[in-house]
């Protein structure tokens, strides 16, 4: 067996990261976005910002300072990306959403997902064609019932069926200014 050098690991691990190539000079634009996110394949979403959001962090450390409102417009206006559940929320390139439909069909719904659509068949229906109809939208737009569970997540029944839609790739979602997920037909 081969051995390397600590060091010769670290710096090629890092190198695959993207981290070796030195930031760019000049006005960072949507081919340095690209460049980042080909490189390490996903950007993880988290609304949880001590600092920042999360999907900031990795493109600032290999691209320095940069516009967060264009980054913003490129991730979510683009047609480029897409978001999906890659372990965690994450926005990955559209290039790679048939890598990802295994997943979206072999999708189960979870326990308490599964409860509330046993009971109410129908919910799924109603939130697919109103989606398909009026979207995109958010889930205060939803017709569905929506009130709130007393979870730690608070999901109510309009948004357990937006999620399993989601989750199953039967519908897609973007995010607003303010982090609010908008969920759309994926054709759209």
């Amino acid at each position: 067996m081969r051995t390397i050098p600590i060091d010769a690991a670290r710096r090629i691990t890092l190198g695959a990261q993207g981290f070796s190539a030195g930031r760019p000079t000049g006005r960072l634009d949507v081919r340095h976005f690209r460049r980042v996110m080909d490189t390490i394949g996903l950007v993880q979403l988290d609304s949880v910002n001590v600092c920042v959001r999360t999907h900031y962090m990795p493109f600032y450390s290999r691209l320095g300072p940069y516009d967060r409102s264009a980054l913003d417009d490129w991730l979510n206006e683009s047609g480029e990306n897409f978001e999906y559940w890659a372990h965690a929320a994450a926005v990955l390139p559209i290039d790679r959403y048939p890598l990802w439909r295994w997943k979206m069909r072999e999708m189960t719904v979870w326990r308490r997902a599964e409860a509330l659509l046993d009971a109410h068949p129908e919910l799924l229906v109603d939130v697919r064609r109103q989606v398909h109809e009026d979207g995109p939208l958010t889930v205060r737009d939803l017709d569905a019932p929506n009130h709130k569970n007393d979870s730690w997540w608070g999901y109510g029944p309009g948004k357990i069926a937006l999620e399993v839609l989601f989750a199953n790739g039967e519908i897609s979602a973007l995010r607003t200014e303010n982090f609010t997920r908008l969920y759309d037909a994926p054709k759209r």
